[in-house]
């Protein structure tokens, strides 16, 4: 307890107990201690001249009481250091915090009054610690409180990687690193590309252990780098690179058949294209061109002039980006009796099944009949079917699920056979069981249950035990 207007002689009052003590006078200050916590005094004081002792003066004081530090945390620990953050107590003067380690290790450090925050560092990865603090008051140590902590065993990703990538973007994943609050993950393009795209950065939550890179420019190589944030500090980073898909070419682009005003062009699928854009024009001409989806692979060019020859020109679009542009020319036909036939209109598949279509079309006056074609989209036979004059719908029976036709309707006069309508189609896939769960499972057994799916002569049902390497299923036939 100090006493800074104590001067000559002091009196320290206790109950029962009188304290005293004689300064020399040219003293003005003095330090009481050995007094008690949390306890009152009075203090007097006299001015001691030859003649005698003066009138004392008199103050009344309570020394503090030693009291803990209150929410005390240790947080956010990395491989080698922790966080430790407190309540600051009223009247310390200082805290000292101790750390230990479970095989001996000990350190402490004291701090000045106004702290309630210090980073331990040089800890050893993981290790487990006794973390402690006390309050000091002037020479006085408060009481101890102590709480655990573990350093981690890694505090950086181990695996960051970039897979299905595209031409404009990637999926990124990496390892969950225990502890972490969060992740920073930048890209950029590496020295050879720089320029072709900007640097970003992103924060992304402790949870997440991956992000898909939307909008990264194609045939470009890109650096990742990954660190690990433990609240305010951030721990080591760890990189790689990954290379964009370049565009596409449309490949396997060809006619596959074409008259005096049409030209039927078929190509192959474009991994990662939205769409495609068919341009088709004589050759000097502006070109005209369409927009497909990326599930067409199949497209009638149609009211072009006969005996002409077209550019039809083909690009696969990723986004906004065109890829780069594959043509083919084609000479029209010259027309012939069976163009004269006058052609099918408003062909339309009304109803896909499993294994059939329903074809509708309106009727064609003049015709003694139509010639229905089908044959399966990627090659195989056709088989065909004519029908009366009044006939305006047909099914087309016993095919393959889940499978692509190319379907024709063409009017028939006598024997002549006019130019066909195209459209294309695609069965239904065979039905799935519904409503599939395990009742009353006990420790040797389960009981099943399903819906019932109509047209199903059977079920195979199948199980395994699911071990660290693949076993053999076990299948049972319903």
């Amino acid at each position: 307890m100090y006493w800074s207007d104590i001067e000559v002689d002091i009196l320290a009052d206790r109950p029962g107990l009188t304290y005293e003590q004689v300064l020399r006078g040219d003293t003005s200050s003095h330090v009481i201690d050995s007094l008690e916590e949390d306890k009152k005094y009075t203090v007097s004081i006299f001015a001691i001249y030859p003649q005698g002792p003066s009138q004392p003066v008199s103050i009344v004081g309570k020394t503090l009481k030693l009291v803990p530090v209150q929410q005390f945390l240790v947080q956010n620990a990395t491989t080698d250091t922790v966080q430790a953050r407190w309540g600051s107590v009223k009247g310390a003067t200082g805290y000292r915090l101790t750390w230990s380690s479970s095989e001996g290790h000990r350190e402490n450090v004291n701090l000045g009054e106004t702290f309630n925050f210090y980073m331990i560092q040089g800890l050893h990865p993981g290790t487990e610690y006794a973390i402690t603090i006390n309050p000091i008051f002037v020479d006085i140590e408060g009481p101890v409180i102590s709480t655990p902590a573990k350093t981690l065993e890694s505090s950086a990703v181990q695996t960051l990687k970039a897979s299905a990538v595209s031409t404009n973007s990637a999926m990124v994943s990496w390892n969950s690193v225990p502890g972490a609050t969060g992740y920073r993950l930048a890209w950029g393009p590496t020295p050879e590309f720089v320029g072709r795209d900007r640097p970003r950065q992103l924060a992304l939550n402790g949870s997440t252990t991956e992000h898909l890179l939307k909008n990264v420019v194609h045939d470009t190589e890109y650096v990742l780098s990954l660190y690990v944030l433990f609240g305010s500090l951030v721990g080591p980073g760890v990189s790689a690179t990954f290379r964009t898909s370049p565009l596409g070419y449309v490949s396997n682009f060809h006619v596959t058949s074409y008259t005096s005003t049409s030209i039927d062009v078929e190509w192959s699928p474009v991994v990662g294209s939205t769409e495609y854009k068919l341009t088709w024009n004589i050759d000097g001409n502006t070109p005209q061109s369409q927009y497909l989806d990326r599930s067409v692979l199949f497209h009638r060019t149609e009211g072009l002039n006969p005996e002409t020859v077209y550019i039809v020109s083909i690009h696969a679009v990723y986004g906004n980006t065109e890829g780069p542009e594959i043509s083919l020319s084609q000479l029209t036909a010259s027309v012939t009796e069976s163009e004269l036939i006058q052609a099918v209109k408003e062909v339309k598949v009304v109803d896909v099944g499993v294994n059939s279509f329903i074809l509708t079309w309106r009727r064609t006056p003049g015709v003694t009949g139509y010639k229905i074609s089908w044959s399966p989209f990627h090659g195989g036979d056709e088989k065909s079917q004519l029908v009366s004059s009044s006939t305006t719908s047909f099914t087309i029976p016993k095919l393959q699920e889940s499978s692509a036709y190319k379907i024709q309707v063409a009017s028939m006069v006598g024997g002549r056979e006019g130019s066909p309508f195209l459209v294309t189609a695609r069965t239904l896939d065979l039905p799935k069981v519904n409503g599939f769960a395990a009742l009353n499972t006990t420790d040797s057994s389960t009981s099943l249950n399903w819906i019932r799916v109509a047209g199903a002569s059977g079920y195979l049902l199948s199980w395994r035990h699911i071990l660290r390497e693949a076993q053999p299923s076990q299948v049972i036939r319903l």
